[in-house]
């Protein structure tokens, strides 16, 4: 067996295993030791493929990131983050949808990721939107959908994996996700408040008036500052992805013990232990998954792909459907981080072939893979939010269908107007 034929007879095994709900991480990883053994390689390649993967300085940002978000939940920072958002888009019909949403967006500047972006910003609001009369299943819905903001927005834990993974600058991929990350936070904004229109809500609608400004000032100026600290030091010149993450860690830490005074020592300890699990979990899989990365480069597969297209290989549109098409299901089954490291490598020359650059096609990856944490039958945020809201994750997979919606509009526009990724990049780099 060679060729193509092994690629297929591994990607199958490794489907074949993800469908009888082993774990990605394992189920990438048979795979992966599946093609050196078929292949007959010395099983040395395994251990160096591994550590040549996760032996990168820029990786210790993913850390950084996740510890930063996992303070910001347990010093209350995030709660004051909700309160000031409500205040300020708490006065129109469906307040608390769209402060859910809003939320996410300032959010995903602490954290990085959708899934700490789901059980942070969930926890707080499902229940509240709950009793203010929102059906569990849309309230899970909504902040599922919105967690999808957290990893388009600066910082990335997606875009720092795409970006070891390519060798394009973290910090580039950071300021290409701002402009997308706003229009995504928008497009789903417009989306619920046509959507709430059929519920019978129980909301209180706070005037903006001065003493409401000097209440959100007080709220959210300080939380509003870490993507503010983030972004302007990348952009500036003045620190590197990884080193913003150092600084938004020494800033939440700051904030939680000297600022507000309501983070302990045993919360401290307690949320390093949750992000350095969640890091190791993500590291491991990134390793494992390095090995058909590896596979993929050795059998020439993105090469033999533009050989079997043929003429269509050539045509932006085809193209462009195929790949996202084929990372929409790939991303049904698979995590965003794995379906980065083994499929990238096979669609992004197809792409850059016809003018499309690897920072475009960073932000497109990620937010078609996102999708598929809002689809059955991996769908991540589907469960976490069903088991915050005590509903079925059925009534919730049904509720986030229409916001498949807008965030593929928001797709759309992202592959059409380069622009909206590249202009901001362009100042600094």
């Amino acid at each position: 067996m060679e060729g193509l034929a092994l690629v297929g007879f591994v990607l199958g095994l490794f489907i074949t295993l993800i469908i009888m709900k082993m774990p990605v991480a394992f189920s990438v990883g048979i795979g992966g030791v599946a093609y050196v053994i078929i292949n007959d390689m010395t099983l040395g390649n395994i251990p160096a493929q591994l550590s040549g993967a996760i032996d990168s300085s820029i990786l210790i940002a993913i850390p950084l990131y996740l510890i930063a978000g996992e303070l910001m939940n347990a010093s209350g920072v995030t709660t004051r983050l909700i309160d000031a958002t409500q205040l300020v888009v708490g006065r129109v019909r469906g307040g608390m949808a769209h402060t859910n949403i809003a939320s996410s967006l300032v959010f995903a500047g602490m954290s990085g990721s959708a899934l700490a972006d789901s059980a942070g910003i969930g926890k707080i609001m499902i229940p509240a939107m709950k009793e203010r009369g929102y059906p569990a299943g849309f309230s899970a819905a909504v902040t599922a959908a919105s967690a999808t903001v957290g990893p388009v927005f600066p910082p990335s834990i997606p875009f720092i994996v795409y970006g070891s993974i390519t060798g394009t600058s973290i910090g580039a991929l950071f300021l290409a996700g701002v402009i997308p990350g706003v229009l995504l936070t928008l497009v789903l904004m417009g989306w619920t408040a046509v959507a709430v229109r059929r519920f019978t809500l129980r909301e209180e609608r706070v005037p903006l008036n001065f003493t409401t400004l000097i209440a959100v000032f007080r709220l959210g100026f300080f939380p509003a500052l870490t993507p503010l600290l983030i972004l302007s030091g990348i952009f500036l010149g003045f620190m590197t992805a990884t080193e913003a993450g150092a600084i938004a860690v020494l800033y939440t830490v700051i904030l939680g013990f000297f600022v507000y005074r309501s983070l302990s020592i045993k919360a401290f300890f307690e949320s390093v232990q949750r992000a350095m699990l969640t890091s190791a979990a993500t590291l491991i899989l990134l390793g494992l998954a390095s090995i058909m990365g590896w596979m993929i480069t050795l059998e020439r597969v993105a090469d033999r792909l533009v050989d079997f297209l043929g003429p269509v290989a050539s045509n932006f549109v085809l193209v462009m459907a195929v790949t996202v098409l084929a990372f929409l299901v790939v991303g049904m089954f698979m995590d965003v981080v794995a379906a980065m490291l083994v499929f990238v490598p096979v669609f992004l020359p197809l792409v850059q072939n016809l003018g499309m650059s690897s920072l475009q096609f960073g932000v497109v990856v990620t937010v078609v893979t996102l999708m598929g944490l809002l689809t059955p039958p991996v769908g991540v945020s589907l469960y976490v939010t069903a088991d915050i809201a005590q509903t079925s994750v059925r009534r919730v997979s049904v509720a986030v269908l229409p916001f498949l919606i807008p965030i593929g509009l928001l797709l759309g526009l992202v592959i059409a107007f380069p622009v909206l990724t590249e202009w901001l990049p362009a100042q600094r780099f």
